[in-house]
């Protein structure tokens, strides 16, 4: 009878771990999880099929790294009037409009046609996201064709 309790009682200690580790294994995902702030976009008068998802976080040395994806992006040729670029931009209370970078669209034969992905690090605190149509990469302050604006923000 001995054998039994004992037996018992180190398989409900081996249950107990493995609902522990399974219950540390959700709390650092949600952890994880809730340390990006998600961006909300409205839909574009001028691509309204594109579905962006852009993401925040703030990294380990005090900036923030910002991920963007949009599905259904028409390549920039396609936009009236037609340009070649898409570039994407922050707003920040300190530094104003400040630029991140051209966003990839994805084309070609075995791409993905109609999603574009960005990835960027910055120092300054981000507040908005604004993508636009531009002709020339050299450019410092967004041109008139904004394609997508998220809606104001605050990082975590």
């Amino acid at each position: 009878m001995g054998k039994l309790i004992n037996y018992t009682m180190k398989k409900y200690i081996y249950i107990n771990r493995n609902h522990f580790t399974y219950l540390i294994a959700f709390m650092l995902l949600i952890g994880l999880y809730g340390c990006s702030t998600k961006i909300t976009f409205p839909v574009s008068n001028i691509v309204p099929a594109a579905e962006p998802v852009a993401k925040i976080s703030k990294n380990k040395i005090g900036g923030y790294d910002i991920n963007l994806d949009i599905n259904n992006l028409a390549l920039p040729e396609r936009l009236s009037p037609p340009k070649k670029y898409y570039m994407v931009w922050i707003e920040t209370q300190s530094e104003g409009i400040s630029k991140l970078g051209e966003i990839a669209n994805n084309r070609g034969l075995f791409s993905n046609r109609g999603r574009a992905s960005f990835e960027a690090e910055t120092m300054y605190r981000p507040t908005l996201i604004i993508v636009t149509a531009e002709n020339n990469l050299d450019i410092t302050y967004p041109g008139s064709q904004i394609i997508l604006k998220s809606r104001p923000f605050q990082v975590k």
